[in-house]
């Protein structure tokens, strides 16, 4: 399961981002409500990502970044932020943070961003149409193969509902072939994998 840190001086933000992303199945393992705080989380935990507010009070989001990149010039850090200040900007861009994510927040895009970023191989539920089909399906894929999913010209929509972690290895592996097939406009596998909803 893929940990992230979630630093913001809004309590309500962490709280309910937090909550959003656990129903995603991303793994919250810690919770800061300024830059030194997140630091110090960074230094104890070592999650997958970061996701770090910039506008802070006392100390910054620039500060955490600046001290987790002495910690772990590799660490993956998102800013999440309302907007940069023009002075702040040259520092952020030279520190080389992952992502600057904009407020209000899409989380099935981030929860997205998170899971390539940190370059996550654990399977997540999708919900999926067809151009043709207007019922929805559901079914669980990798992060790699749901990049190559949504590439194909015969959905209408799709979006990520939860992680799975069960029976990983046979999905995937069921998974990549109906996706091979699909390629070549055969969908009666993705269709047996896909559950109705």
């Amino acid at each position: 399961m893929t940990s992230v840190i979630v630093v913001d001086d809004n309590k309500d933000i962490v709280y309910s981002l937090s909550e959003l992303l656990e129903i995603y199945g991303i793994n919250v393992v810690g919770k800061g409500y300024n830059g030194l705080e997140g630091v110090e989380l960074y230094n104890k935990i070592h999650p997958d990502a970061v996701l770090l507010d910039l506008m802070m009070p006392e100390y910054d989001g620039l500060y955490a970044l600046k001290e987790i990149r002495k910690i772990d010039p590799k660490s993956t850090i998102l800013i999440v932020t309302g907007g940069t200040l023009q002075s702040m900007r040259v520092e952020v861009e030279a520190l080389q943070p992952n992502k600057i994510i904009s407020k209000p927040i899409d989380v099935n895009s981030l929860v997205q961003t998170i899971l390539q970023e940190t370059n996550t191989t654990m399977p997540f539920k999708i919900q999926y149409s067809f151009n043709d089909d207007p019922k929805s399906y559901t079914c669980v894929m990798t992060h790699d193969q749901y990049k190559n999913f949504k590439a194909l010209p015969i959905l209408q929509e799709y979006k990520i509902l939860k992680n799975d972690e069960e029976n990983i290895e046979a999905y995937k592996q069921e998974m990549q072939k109906a996706l091979n097939l699909a390629a070549e406009n055969d969908l009666t596998h993705i269709q047996k994998l896909s559950q109705l909803v």
